[in-house]
């Protein structure tokens, strides 16, 4: 099954350790199953459409704040400046390759 967010594994830069990489992964499914709406993706960026309300702003938040820290080699914004919420991933294209599962 493909997801729409961000994570489809965990990346090879990483630096959580396995079991709590995977309950991160985990953590991400269980959130874009209930909110993601849409994914774009360029070379160098990947944008994730999601339903915007207190609940998944606030998941949202706390999911980039533990992605900031573990996998720091790319750029991990929230915008919530129109109607809907969006995750904005930047990087190079090998960073944001190694974000999402290759089909």
């Amino acid at each position: 099954m493909s997801h729409v967010g961000p994570l489809n594994s965990i990346p090879i830069a990483c630096t959580l350790s396995p079991d709590t990489g995977r309950a991160q992964v985990e953590r991400w499914h269980r959130f874009d199953d209930r909110f993601a709406v849409s994914r774009t993706r360029t070379d160098d960026r990947l944008v994730v459409h999601y339903t915007r309300s207190d609940d998944s702003i606030a998941e949202l938040n706390e999911l980039v704040a533990a992605e900031q820290l573990c996998c720091a080699f790319v750029n991990w914004s929230v915008d919530t400046d129109d109607n809907d919420l969006r995750l904005v991933v930047t990087g190079t294209p090998e960073q944001i390759e190694a974000l999402v599962l290759t089909h």
